[in-house]
């Protein structure tokens, strides 16, 4: 999803959001526009951290995506007071602990991932100068019954 995209679809549910509650819905009837928001503020941030766009500079890039992420902050401060002042205080500080929860545990599941391909590309490594060297054991053994063979028979 490009930046453009996905800042529209993280703006959408934040006036969603702000409409219901104005119009008296509970709170727990709204977790889907909550989970859009936060899904399509971290494909922005993703799509700020993937390669740049041909045909901008690095500047104009680098304030679109200032300018996204300042206005996506504030969208969730936003969100953050319509809850606290809406009487839910304990919810956003119930999400804050299990979002830093789910972060922890899927960075944790990442460097295991990446510590086992590392490893698994280091015993490739291994095996590839295994088999090299016998490789080169071999051809060295057969230059040397070669010579000891053409030796005997002068």
């Amino acid at each position: 999803m490009d930046p453009f995209t996905a800042f529209a679809a993280a703006q959408a549910p934040v006036a969603g959001i702000q409409k219901a509650i104005k119009l008296g819905k509970d709170v727990n009837g709204l977790v889907g526009e909550f989970s859009r928001f936060f899904d399509a503020r971290d494909a922005v941030q993703k799509a700020a951290n993937d390669a740049g766009k041909a045909g901008k500079s690095d500047t104009a890039r680098a304030m679109e995506i200032v300018m996204q992420a300042n206005q996506l902050r504030e969208s969730e401060e936003q969100l953050k007071h319509m809850l606290v002042y809406g009487g839910y205080p304990e919810l956003w500080e119930q999400m804050l602990r299990e979002r830093m929860k789910i972060k922890q545990a899927r960075e944790k599941a990442e460097r295991i991932a990446e510590a086992e391909r590392k490893k698994i590309s280091a015993q490739r490594l291994f095996a590839a100068q295994i088999i090299g060297a016998l490789i080169t054991v071999c051809i060295m053994g057969g230059l040397i019954i070669m010579i000891v063979k053409q030796a005997l028979d002068e």
